[in-house]
Formats: C-alpha cells, sequence, structure tokens
C-alpha cells in the first residue's frame, strides 16, 4: 500500500513557485558566468606570467575546453 497525498495548488501558489524557479535558474546562470570570467582572468594572468607563445595558449585553451567538456558530459550523465 502506498501513502500517497494529492494536493491541489491554486493559479497564485504556481505563479509563485514559478517566480521562484526562474529566480534560482537566473541565479545559477549568474554564478556559471561569473565562475566562467573568474577562470578566463586566471588563464590571461598564467599566460601573462609566462610569457607564453601562441602555440603554447592554443595547447592551453585545448586543455581547457576538453576540461569544461567533461565537466558538461558528467552533468548529462
Amino acid at each position: 500500500m502506498h501513502n500517497v497525498e494529492t494536493r491541489n495548488m491554486n493559479v497564485a501558489e504556481n505563479g509563485a513557485l514559478l517566480a521562484l524557479l526562474n529566480n534560482a535558474r537566473l541565479e545559477e546562470k549568474r554564478d556559471q558566468h561569473l565562475a566562467m570570467s573568474v577562470r578566463i582572468a586566471k588563464l590571461t594572468i598564467q599566460i601573462q606570467q609566462q610569457g607564453m607563445s601562441v602555440s603554447d595558449v592554443i595547447e592551453l585553451l585545448s586543455q581547457e575546453s576538453e576540461r569544461f567538456e567533461h565537466s558538461a558530459q558528467e552533468l548529462c550523465a
């Protein structure tokens, strides 16, 4: 036997939940953009401090791209 409780929600509750969900999505997006900005700034500092050549910068960016790709794949798995 299952304990199942159903609850009817009125439109106001649905609207409040939708607003809360949209706000959470915006906050997550903002956090993701900030994290990306910080990561790019860190890479820029690394490139400048080490005086990297163009080929080294390309390799660094390629590695970073792979890192994000693997991270995205983990989220989808």
